[in-house]
């Protein structure tokens, strides 16, 4: 891995940790990387499993498809893609206007749909994309009983830096567009690097769709996709980088005990919080970590891989 003077996430909890002679604990952002960025689409459209899924496959990427519960064909491939690591993520039951239904139609078109794609797909579907990006109480209501996080559309802030405290169920995302040039697609990830944050893309048809709403041309998707691979950008599903960045957050506010010359911190995680999430850290400082019993031992980087299902993390003078 590239060497980088690597931003790091200071624990909020930092006053307390420092001058107590243990050394502080800094959590590496976007995996080690300088920077994140996801790559949704929206929909289920042909064109996702015959134009992007197979160019994702060739430079070993992995993307989140946002399906339509009672619209979903070609079940089989999208099985497939799921065991290659791509995610399926929920973009509710019909696609319908939240202005058109009542608090309980919308709660249906949540919760429901989340049902139909896990007992379809037999996985756990943990995000979700708002239909034609529209935001209400009631739609937000019901993923507090299905999800983790969401993709809203906007936001005064499209790049998210390590710094900043998201509201989980409306992370904004940037969307392709058929009119936009490749250039313009080239500046948000040149953004991307220099804030050191996470991008996240909507995307809907591409090149050769029948009824994929504004289709970008498939010479301008893979020029993306090389753009990104050029650089030190960590390319995570949704769900993944989502869950990352919520659990330094959590590790932040982890609350400590000290009992001689070791300090235990701990930590609950939310519900529907994926499982094997690891945290990679840095001591600044000389100590040890342990987990589970176990030291810790970093890579080549410096860096310790912290289990968020330990929920536990110790921390001791060396």
């Amino acid at each position: 891995m590239k060497r980088y003077a690597f931003l790091f996430f200071f624990l909020t909890c930092l006053p307390a940790w420092a001058g107590d002679g243990f050394p502080v604990i800094e959590v590496a952002p976007w995996n080690g990387h300088k920077a994140a960025t996801s790559l949704t689409f929206d929909d289920g459209d042909h064109s996702h499993l015959d134009v992007a899924i197979p160019e994702l496959d060739q430079r070993g990427m992995k993307a989140t498809f946002f399906l339509i519960a009672n619209q979903i064909d070609r079940k089989d491939e999208w099985r497939r893609i799921i065991a290659k690591g791509h995610e399926i993520g929920n973009h509710s039951l019909d696609h319908r206007h939240p202005a058109e239904m009542t608090p309980p139609q919308q709660e249906a078109q949540v919760v429901g749909a989340n049902h139909v794609l896990q007992k379809e797909f037999g996985v756990q579907v943990r995000s979700f994309a708002y239909p034609f990006t529209e935001i209400t109480p009631e739609l937000q209501k019901a993923l507090g009983k299905t999800d983790l996080l969401a993709r809203g559309g906007y936001g005064k802030d499209y790049v998210l830096t390590p710094a900043m405290d998201p509201d989980w169920l409306d992370i904004p995302a940037r969307m392709t567009e058929t009119k936009l040039p490749l250039s313009t697609y080239r500046r948000w990830i040149v953004e991307d690097v220099k804030k050191g944050g996470w991008l996240v893309w909507m995307i809907h048809g591409l090149e050769g769709t029948v009824s994929g709403w504004n289709p970008i041309l498939r010479k301008n998707f893979t020029a993306i996709l090389d753009d990104i691979a050029a650089k030190d950008i960590w390319v995570g599903t949704f769900t993944e980088v989502g869950s990352y960045f919520m659990g330094a957050k959590i590790l932040g506010k982890a609350g400590a005990r000290t009992e001689g010359n070791r300090k235990t911190y701990r930590w609950d995680l939310p519900e529907f919080f994926p499982p094997h999430v690891f945290l990679k850290v840095r001591l600044k400082g000389e100590g040890v970590l342990f987990q589970d019993g176990k030291r810790l031992r970093p890579d080549e980087s410096g860096l310790y891989p912290v289990d968020l299902d330990q929920k536990s993390l110790t921390l001791g003078r060396k």
